[in-house]
């Protein structure tokens, strides 16, 4: 099926590219009202059209938001230039609903059908009505993380770390798995010893051949770490001297986990996920999102106003793991350590403004919350209010167990 859509424009993004996604037509008609058809989303609908049916032609055309009459008007005029036209019926304003109701009844008693179709973006079922009766099917649609960001007006920049830092190959998945047994040996300890590891890499960071030289006393304790990652050969050349401790990192990516305490738990997460390509259809770590991108046509004068707005403007966010679930994404905030209120308020800032919505929000703690303290009660109680799920004490949980959590955070 090609041929022309017209969509009723949503302040849901989703709601308005799943004929788009599943059809790649020859054109969308975006109906909408001028207070919700804005510029700045109708130019990330265009950037997101670009990436997944660039052939498809996009037109927008204003509809009156009180006036019934002139909504009617509007829609008959669509219909009678496009009388073949598929009308997709998730969004739009009741205003919008009811005119199409009346149309639709006008062009039946002229023995004219109009087309219709629902594609829920949550299942991705499709729904016809016909003159046989409600005919439903399930649409194999997906989108990745970074086509999400794109349409909600964003930009996954160079910096992310599934672009720049990490190379997930058979083997390092493998090394996850190991720092993490590690990790869970040491629990709390894990990030008193990578801070104090992550310190001293300022001082003493490695030569030009990759060899490692730390001072033992300043090491202390946090040595045992070392020990533990030579035993599962992930250390080379390791020798310990009276005052020093040399060695080289199996490979880079083994150090970026020690050297910056909180990677591990995130890159666990993500590999957990990744056991299920199933369910998740994209996984990204890392993930920082810019949201004033560059334009495709971009003048000096936006040039000028997007650096003004990154300098003066809190306009760049990192997320720690971000997971598809075909079109529907989970922002994932994962702390090694101690979580406030603050974190809940910048998930749920960032997952509003690039995932709709739609998208799931959660929170992952590598130690227990204390329910000893009143205060972490009701932490946890203002996750559930603002529809955050927590996971916490991931140090005590099996892998299956917390990729269950995760498939059980998608609710189906």
């Amino acid at each position: 099926m090609a041929g022309v859509f017209v969509e009723f424009f949503s302040d849901e993004a989703l709601e308005n590219v799943m004929c788009m996604l599943q059809y790649k037509p020859d054109r969308i008609i975006y109906l909408g009202h001028k207070h919700t058809m804005i510029t700045k989303k109708m130019a990330s609908l265009r950037a997101f059209a670009e990436l997944v049916s660039p052939d498809t032609i996009i037109e927008f055309r204003e509809v009156a938001r009180d006036n019934l009459d002139m909504c009617i008007a509007d829609l008959q005029e669509v219909s009678d230039e496009y009388p073949d036209a598929y009308f997709e019926l998730t969004g739009g304003g009741e205003m919008l609903l009811i005119a199409f109701g009346y149309v639709s009844a006008r062009q039946q008693d002229k023995g004219i059908k109009i087309n219709t179709l629902r594609i829920d973006p949550f299942t991705t079922t499709e729904v016809h009505v016909t003159d046989t009766g409600i005919r439903k099917k399930h649409d194999a649609i997906k989108i990745s993380v970074e086509q999400n960001i794109v349409l909600h007006g964003g930009h996954l920049t160079s910096q992310t770390g599934s672009f720049s830092t990490w190379n997930f190959s058979d083997e390092f998945k493998r090394d996850i798995r190991v720092v993490w047994s590690i990790a869970c040996r040491l629990k709390h300890k894990w990030n008193n010893y990578c801070s104090v590891i992550e310190d001293l890499f300022k001082d003493y960071p490695e030569d030009e051949t990759g060899k490692v030289s730390l001072p033992r006393n300043l090491l202390g304790s946090a040595e045992t770490l070392f020990e533990y990652l030579n035993d599962a050969n992930l250390l080379k050349n390791y020798r310990v001297e009276r005052n020093r401790l040399e060695f080289r990192f199996k490979n880079d990516q083994i150090k970026n986990i020690v050297t910056k305490t909180g990677n591990l738990l995130e890159l666990h997460v993500y590999e957990v996920a990744s056991r299920r390509p199933d369910i998740f259809t994209d996984e990204v770590i890392g993930a920082v999102i810019d949201w004033n991108p560059k334009k495709k046509d971009e003048t000096e004068e936006d040039k000028q106003y997007r650096q003004y707005l990154r300098a003066n403007y809190d306009t760049i966010n990192e997320i720690d793991v971000v997971l598809m679930r075909s079109t529907i994404p989970t922002f994932i905030s994962c702390k090694s350590g101690k979580a406030g209120s603050l974190a809940l308020h910048e998930l749920e800032t960032v997952t509003s403004r690039f995932g709709g919505n739609y998208a799931k929000k959660v929170l992952v703690m590598a130690l227990p919350c204390d329910k000893s303290q009143s205060g972490m009660s009701f932490f946890k109680q203002r996750a559930k209010d603002m529809h955050i799920w927590v996971l916490d004490n991931v140090y005590e949980m099996s892998d299956d167990k917390l990729l269950n959590q995760l498939i059980r955070v998608q609710g189906v």
